[in-house]
């Protein structure tokens, strides 16, 4: 699979992260216009987080942190998670490897997961995880002076919602890919990402097609100590009333781990209920104690389709060991590792998101 964008094609992530582009499907920046919505009610489009019908999460009951981290292990040691593992030294010159491509594409068919090992390299993890810092710190910071919570409960009708960054569960934020954040200071420049081809080629394989895939937007999940168990939800909302889960893929989403596999345990893994993105949402709903927990460690990619039903999980840490702490108004204790993600989403050309961010500048 030498140009799986074609003759002469470019890579997605190249256009976007780094050389310009003609094309508004490619361009991060370029999205549909949408509402100004600041710590409001969501539009009555927002794409739905909760699988369910009656619009409420399921009632889990309190059980120790020592309990939680039991269960988090023992699902991360789930058998089908090895078959869904694929580890990336085992193919030779994996950029061009047809056979990769093709155990990725059948899985994720089948499955709707896959987790693959040492996809990037330290220094790629290095350069990412300093962006993802310096982001998260700048961020952060300006939420901190215009007294902003971050970490606080959140109605499941609210958000924090500015055009960098969404805030739509207790401690979890959704903060935009961007070279530069604040528009009023020239010197606020995060640099870019590393090339990410293997990444394109992924997504390409995935959702092959007469055209290749967009890269519809990218950014970064920063889950803070004391951040709340996400109600188990779908990213997107169904094409159609009926028969959407027997369709073929039309979006996926990319994870990039930052973290340490044993880490990740404490700071919160996915946890997914593969096969799902072939079920109704009811259905999905009914399978959630089948749910596994994808741990991925530094370098390790994990791809999902976008109908699979999963949710982001509570992070247990406590004790001050990342020098990227949690700010004043996330964790009055001060201390606690922030989990962080980088995130791409890729779509065939036709689709278009929902509303994800708000259309009012955090820094304006």
């Amino acid at each position: 699979m030498s140009d799986l964008f074609g003759e002469g094609g470019t890579s997605l992530t190249a256009s976007i992260f780094g050389a310009s582009s003609s094309s508004n499907d490619n361009n991060l920046f370029s999205n549909p216009p949408q509402p100004s919505v600041t710590t409001t009610s969501l539009p009555s489009n927002k794409r739905p987080r909760i699988c369910n019908n009656n619009g409420s999460p399921p009632v889990e009951k309190t059980i120790s942190r020592e309990e939680i981290l039991s269960r988090r292990k023992k699902q991360s040691k789930d058998d089908i998670l090895d078959q869904l593992t694929i580890s990336l030294p085992d193919y030779k010159d994996s950029i061009n490897n047809e056979e990769l491509y093709g155990d990725v594409r059948g899985l994720m068919k089948h499955h709707g997961l896959v987790i693959i090992r040492d996809a990037l390299s330290k220094d790629d993890v290095d350069t990412i995880t300093k962006l993802a810092d310096t982001t998260q710190q700048m961020i952060c910071n300006t939420l901190d002076t215009k007294d902003i919570p971050y970490n606080k409960p959140i109605n499941n009708t609210q958000a924090i919602c500015y055009e960098e960054l969404a805030i739509r569960c207790q401690g979890r934020m959704d903060v935009r890919y961007k070279e530069k954040y604040d528009k009023n200071n020239d010197d606020t420049n995060q640099g870019k990402l590393p090339d990410l081809s293997l990444i394109d080629n992924l997504a390409a394989a995935i959702l092959h097609g007469a055209e290749p895939p967009t890269l519809t937007y990218s950014g970064w999940i920063f889950s803070f100590p004391n951040s709340a168990d996400q109600p188990y939800h779908q990213d997107g909302s169904p094409l159609f009333q009926t028969g959407t889960e027997s369709l073929p893929s039309y979006a996926i989403n990319v994870f990039v781990g930052l973290h340490d596999t044993e880490e990740l345990l404490t700071l919160g893994p996915t946890e997914f209920v593969v096969g799902s993105h072939h079920m109704t949402p009811d259905s999905a709903m009914d399978k959630v104690d089948t749910a596994v927990s994808a741990v991925i460690g530094k370098g390790d990619i994990l791809l999902y389709d976008y109908r699979i039903c999963h949710r982001g999980t509570s992070n247990l840490s406590s004790d001050a060991k990342d020098t990227t702490k949690a700010g004043k108004s996330d964790n009055d204790e001060g201390g606690g590792i922030i989990r962080k993600v980088l995130y791409l989403m890729y779509a065939r050309p036709w689709f278009r998101e929902h509303l994800n961010f708000g259309d009012t500048s955090l820094f304006e």
